[in-house]
């Protein structure tokens, strides 16, 4: 008798499983990366101060970007900042207390450095006089004069925030922050002598 070779009926599909299987892992890696990515893209931290808006554009001559505060329910006791603009392009003329301080009901300190330290720096320090706050808002308002015209960063250079123990809570803060100062969206240049006497 003669043998019968029969070809092996799960070759082909066997195939077709394995182009899936490379499919998927293919698919699940690309989805590890993307999400590695976007992690790092990330603070460290969920409990930061930022900025608002990260991209300021103001059409006034003095205008005022807030700093915000997300405590992500840690108890906090003080907060010290500390950032840097361009004062050829705006001039900081006060840091005022936010919502977050003066809406609390609690007693608290706020030093304002503006006059203080060089013209260039940002720098705020508060704390909470009789407990702690735990919950999310504006932290202060920063007030501004137009000097100039094009694109000021604003930088942190430090971010300091304590609990009541004094311990370090290690807050993150935004990045990519800057103001936009162009005559095209509307600013009112000749309302203010320091812009008019750039086309003199």
């Amino acid at each position: 008798m003669n043998p019968i070779l029969v070809g092996n009926p799960y070759s082909a599909a066997d195939g077709r499983s394995r182009r899936r299987r490379s499919g998927i892992l293919f698919l699940v890696g690309a989805l590890l990366l993307a999400g590695a990515l976007f992690a790092a893209a990330l603070p460290a931290t969920a409990q930061i101060i930022s900025f608002d808006p990260a991209e300021s554009l103001p059409t006034d001559p003095d205008f005022t970007v807030t700093l915000l505060i997300d405590t992500a329910g840690q108890a906090v006791k003080g907060v010290e900042v500390k950032a840097a603009y361009d004062p050829f392009l705006v001039q900081l003329n006060a840091i005022t207390p936010g919502s977050w301080y003066t809406g609390s009901g609690h007693l608290f300190a706020f030093f304002d450095y503006t006059g203080v330290d060089p013209v260039g720096e940002l720098h705020l320090a508060s704390a909470v006089l009789d407990g702690a706050l735990a919950t999310d808002g504006v932290l202060a308002v920063c007030h501004f004069t137009i000097l100039g015209f094009g694109i000021s960063p604003l930088v942190f250079q430090d971010v300091d925030v304590r609990d009541p123990a004094n311990q370090d809570l290690g807050f993150g803060h935004s990045t990519g922050d800057r103001i936009i100062l162009d005559p095209v969206i509307g600013v009112e240049a000749a309302s203010f002598g320091a812009v008019k006497a750039l086309y003199r």
